[in-house]
C-alpha cells in the first residue's frame, strides 16, 4: 500500500508539475481568433470583434475558466510541495520499518497529523464549479488515506485493506476528473480554432 502511496504521489507532482500557465491573455486571443477569418472578406478586427458577439462572449467565457483553472492549480500545487515534501520521508520511514512496530506506530501517527493538515489547507481551497468534482475527489482520497493509517494503529487489517482499496480507486477518479476536464477546455479551443492548452 504505502509503496503504491509514494508511486501515487510520484505521479501527481509529474502530472501537476507538468502544467504550465495559460499560452495566451484574453488579448491575445482575441488576435488570434481575428487572424482567423477569411482574410478575403475584407473585414477589419475591429469589425469581426463587434459583428461575431457571440464567438467573442465564448472566447471571453473559456479565458475566464482557463485562467481560473490555473489560479486553482498553483495554489493546489503549493499546498500540495508543502505537505509532501515531509510526506515522502514518512513514508519511506513507514515502509522501512519492518521491526520496532512502536516507530512505525510514531511515523502513522506522523503521517496522519501531515494528512489532515493537507485536508484543511484543501478545505480553504475554493474549487471553480468545473473543478468541484476533481477538488472533492481528491480530499475524499486523503481521508480514505488517514483511515488507513488509523486502522493500522488500532491493528484492525479488515479496514485496513479496505480503506487502501477505496484510497487508491480515489486517488485513480481525480486523475480522471482532472483528464476530463482538461478535455474539455481542448474541445472548447478547437471549437473557437485556438490552439489545445493541454
Amino acid at each position: 500500500m504505502v509503496g503504491v502511496l509514494v508511486l501515487m504521489i510520484l505521479m501527481s507532482t509529474l502530472l501537476i508539475s507538468c502544467m504550465g500557465g495559460p499560452k495566451y491573455t484574453y488579448e491575445e486571443y482575441k488576435k488570434i481568433k481575428a487572424m482567423n477569418t477569411d482574410k478575403d472578406s475584407g473585414d477589419t478586427t475591429e469589425d469581426f470583434l463587434a459583428d461575431d458577439n457571440g464567438d467573442n462572449d465564448e472566447l471571453q467565457s473559456f479565458s475566464r475558466d482557463l485562467n481560473d483553472y490555473y489560479l486553482y492549480i498553483e495554489e493546489f500545487k503549493s499546498i500540495y510541495d508543502r505537505h509532501t515534501s515531509e510526506l515522502f520521508i514518512l513514508f519511506d520511514d513507514f515502509d522501512g520499518e519492518k521491526e520496532d512496530i512502536d516507530k512505525k506506530n510514531q511515523y502513522a501517527d506522523s503521517i496522519i497529523e501531515h494528512e489532515e493538515g493537507w485536508i484543511d489547507d484543501l478545505e480553504e481551497l475554493v474549487a471553480p464549479d468545473f473543478l468541484d468534482t476533481y477538488h472533492i475527489c481528491f480530499m475524499d482520497y486523503l481521508n480514505k488515506e488517514v483511515l488507513f493509517y488509523k486502522y493500522f494503529l488500532e491493528a484492525d487489517l479488515e479496514k485496513v485493506n479496505s480503506y487502501a482499496m477505496e484510497a487508491d480507486d480515489l486517488r485513480e477518479r481525480s486523475f480522471v476528473e482532472l483528464e476530463a476536464v482538461e478535455k474539455i477546455f481542448n474541445d472548447r479551443a478547437k471549437k473557437l480554432s485556438l490552439e489545445p492548452p493541454f
